[in-house]
């Protein structure tokens, strides 16, 4: 089975990034005349937005995990904190996530964190964006188009209890305490109250309508949206996180993600409008990352803080 799956992180990963390409390009290229005759329109007050509503979102889920470290503790200053989190998250583009793991326990584990906190931390702030993801996509879907396969999509709410089962406390501990020994590593210290687990859960929900509608507000930068298409943004955009996350085999979900985006904006635009938003949306969110680490490493480096921990 592991010899399987890094076939499939060596060999599928980068096709099913090459066939989504060329999935995109063939829905331009077949529509150029329909996306020739579009009337096209760039608005920088909207773009202005999204990316400043993007940047508000990366700057929600860093609390969102410092909420979670100081829960258990820890002893990690603001700057410190920020560093160690934006750092990390460009380990999401090598397939797996194993690098941003790997990177995060061992950034923590220098300033005296041990790795078990670390690990418990990342467990709980991926099921939370996972759990919360899935709420906000399924409440949504009745406010999409109809679509064919809707009565499925609501099926995604039921998935939402069965995580939060797994991250009650006493639940948790044992599989959690159970993953650390496979590992070498010592027990949990401790756990997060499920009442804190449930007020978390709606702290990243609102990280989810942040991040939903910096892509609405994208999108309204190239085409027209009308109101009505905020559910679809917001949630569908929230649906593609989530199948892109769970697929596992290519970095950042890159390709995966874009499809099923794809996907959920075929029920409103034209093909070329869809397929021109959904590569915008890769752009924008990769540069967005890429620029908002280098900020706080140069930020980190000028305030000697990366010296002081060597």
């Amino acid at each position: 089975m592991k010899g399987a799956l890094r076939w499939a992180r060596r060999f599928v990963g980068p096709v099913l990034v090459v066939l989504v390409a060329i999935f995109l390009g063939r829905a331009l290229y077949s529509g150029w005349s329909e996306a020739r005759d579009y009337e096209w329109r760039f608005d920088p007050f909207y773009l202005g937005l999204s990316v400043g509503l993007i940047f508000l979102y990366y700057l929600q889920q860093w609390g969102g995990w410092r909420l979670i470290m100081r829960s258990f503790g820890d002893p990690l200053g603001r700057s410190e904190s920020a560093f160690i989190w934006f750092a990390s998250i460009l380990g999401r583009y090598v397939p797996g996530n194993v690098a941003m793991v790997a990177g995060r326990i061992a950034m923590c584990r220098q300033r005296g964190i041990p790795a078990s906190t670390t690990f418990a931390s990342l467990v709980y702030e991926n099921a939370l964006i996972l759990i919360s993801a899935l709420l906000l996509a399924a409440s949504s879907v009745p406010f999409w188009p109809p679509f064919p396969y809707e009565r499925y999509a609501l099926l995604l709410a039921a998935l939402a209890p069965v995580g939060l089962f797994f991250l009650h406390p006493g639940v948790f501990r044992r599989l959690a305490n159970a993953a650390l020994r496979r590992f070498g590593r010592g027990p949990l210290a401790a756990t997060l109250p499920f009442g804190r687990v449930l007020l978390l859960l709606l702290y990243y929900v609102g990280g989810w309508l942040l991040i939903g509608l910096a892509f609405a507000a994208l999108t309204a930068s190239i085409t027209a949206v009308e109101p009505g298409y905020l559910p679809l943004l917001i949630g569908g955009y929230a649906f593609a996180w989530e199948v892109g996350f769970l697929s596992f085999i290519t970095p950042s979900g890159l390709g995966v993600k874009e499809a099923a985006l794809l996907a959920v904006l075929l029920l409103v635009f034209p093909a070329p409008v869809a397929a021109a938003a959904v590569v915008l949306s890769r752009l924008w969110q990769t540069l967005a990352e890429v620029i908002a680490a280098a900020a706080v490493w140069a930020f980190a480096r000028g305030s000697g803080l990366l010296e002081a921990r060597g």
